[in-house]
This record gives C-alpha cells, sequence and structure tokens, in this order.
C-alpha cells in the first residue's frame, strides 16, 4: 500500500485537508486501540460520561457534536455491555442520567491507556508545534465546520 503524502504545491481545499486528516486521526486511534474492547468513536462516549459522572443523553449528544439519535445508539451499546447505567433525572421526570458502571469504568480506564499511547505519539510527532496553539486552531475550524452546516 502506497502512502498518501499531498504534493505541497497542490491544494485541493481547506475542506479536503480537514478530512484527510481525520481519516488519518481515525487510523492513529484504531491501530493504538486495538484489543481494548471499544472503539475510538465509543471512547469518546464513554469519555463524555466518565468526566461528568451523570450526564444526560442531550448533553452527551452536545459534547460530542451529533445529533441525539446517533448519541443514543453509543448509549444503547454501552448499557448491552453492562457499561452503563440509566437512572431517573431528580429535577427531570422526561430525562435520564447516565453514568458508568464499574465494568464501564474498567474498560474506560483500559481504552485511556491507549489513547494515551496514541496521544504521545502524536505529540512527539509535532515536534515544535504548540499543543495549545493547535488545540485552539482545532477549536476555530470546529466552531466554524458547525456554523457552516447549520447554513446549509
Amino acid at each position: 500500500m502506497q502512502d498518501w503524502r499531498p504534493d505541497p504545491d497542490r491544494h485541493l481545499s481547506l475542506l479536503f485537508d480537514v478530512f484527510a486528516l481525520e481519516q488519518r486521526t481515525r487510523t492513529l486511534l484504531v491501530t493504538a486501540m486495538r484489543g481494548c474492547g471499544i472503539r475510538p468513536d465509543e471512547y469518546a462516549a464513554y469519555s463524555v460520561v466518565f468526566e461528568a459522572e451523570s450526564i444526560t443523553m442531550t448533553e452527551v449528544a452536545r459534547q460530542l457534536g451529533m445529533p441525539v439519535t446517533t448519541a443514543a445508539d453509543y448509549v444503547r451499546s454501552m448499557q448491552q455491555r453492562g457499561h452503563l447505567r440509566r437512572q431517573a433525572h431528580p429535577g427531570d421526570g422526561r430525562a435520564f442520567l447516565l453514568r458508568l458502571t464499574p465494568a464501564g469504568l474498567r474498560a474506560h480506564r483500559k481504552a485511556s491507556a491507549a489513547f494515551a499511547r496514541a496521544h504521545q505519539a502524536l505529540t512527539a510527532e509535532l515536534g515544535a508545534l504548540d499543543e495549545e496553539q493547535v488545540r485552539a486552531t482545532l477549536r476555530a475550524l470546529a466552531g466554524s465546520a458547525e456554523r457552516a452546516a447549520a447554513t446549509l
């Protein structure tokens, strides 16, 4: 398989570059997290619930930047594995609070170690680039993509 190498004198578009970055990032994470039992996209959902300790489905979807129906698919999968517990929301009878179970915490911990290896490999490759500056640029791109999608 031939490595993809960009032609520095040819640019298809900024959107293409962002797409290609997403594909390479996915490859990095899939490679690092192979054998963890949680896919990288699932790990993101586990991490949102882990960080919040207790969170609604709507908030999970908002933090992941996806429709509630998509977040619900992740939650369903987590529940089927016994990694997530739903409990009634004390202030909203229509909502549920989501929490990781002890098995979910163990699964998240294992996946976190693999994710950390991928993060370390990436930051080592960044070299002289300022990680905070890169993060600010990525946040700006994400916000621009969200606003652009809303105009379509």
